[in-house]
């Protein structure tokens, strides 16, 4: 038996009703490096509320998103909807129903290309204050103007931590600046991020490799990592 336990680090907090439970042999921390205010004024509010009487497109990157809209409404509205799928479709389909249709793709590329395809011309864009640029310049350069609303503000919280850990998860490019703005990795650390975009936002931080999920779901970095760790034994 090995002297300490393998140690993951989430730099975001984790879904533990929808992972299996934590092996004995792992010691998993949890520690957030951002966090999302919700814009809450009344002038948004009024705002959410005169869209939720229109059809329109709309569409989501982001769960934290969806709540926050969720918030400042006060019936379902009558949207085409479109989003990421995995987690926010997850945060759509508990606030409107799972009868209700959702179109969504597996990052924002996907997604620009699907609502390109079916002929959108304007979309409201519920999103953060820190959103990437990917989704809304796709759009533009295919005819297609996106309106964006910010919903959301994220905040770096950077924590110098004292250990290193055995593996390290992201899931967000801020959560990335976060970190590595008070802290360095070791060459053997095993890194997993979650989707593309937080990949490329590692690369300018560590040569580190990084092992990429292909679903934006922070359950299916998890279980990466957990069955990493299974296999391989702390040094």
């Amino acid at each position: 038996m090995p002297d300490r336990r393998y140690t993951i680090l989430s730099t975001a907090s984790i879904p533990f009703e929808r992972i299996p439970q934590i092996p004995d042999s792992v010691n998993l921390q949890v520690i957030p490096f951002i966090e999302i205010i919700p814009r809450g004024e009344d002038s948004l509010k009024k705002q959410i509320r005169k869209l939720a009487e229109e059809q329109t497109a709309v569409v989501f990157t982001s769960a934290h998103a969806v709540r926050s809209v969720m918030n400042g409404l006060t019936k379902i509205p009558d949207w085409t909807i479109y989003c990421l799928r995995y987690e926010t479709r997850k945060a759509l389909a508990g606030w409107l129903g799972d009868e209700f249709i959702l179109k969504s793709a597996d990052h924002a590329k996907a997604l620009s290309e699907l609502i390109i395809a079916d002929g959108i011309r304007e979309i409201i864009f519920f999103c953060g204050d820190q959103r990437m640029d990917i989704l809304p310049d796709q759009l533009r350069k295919h005819g297609v103007q996106p309106m964006e609303l910010i919903v959301y503000d994220t905040l770096l919280k950077p924590v110098q931590i004292d250990y290193q850990p055995d593996a390290i998860l992201f899931f967000s490019p801020t959560a990335v600046k976060s970190f590595f703005s008070m802290n360095t990795l070791k060459p053997s650390t095993a890194i997993f991020a979650m989707g593309q975009t937080t990949a490329a936002s590692l690369k300018k931080y560590t040569d580190v490799p990084v092992m990429i999920s292909t679903e934006a779901d922070k359950k299916f970095v998890m279980h990466m990592a957990l069955e990493y760790a299974g296999t391989h034994p702390v040094i």
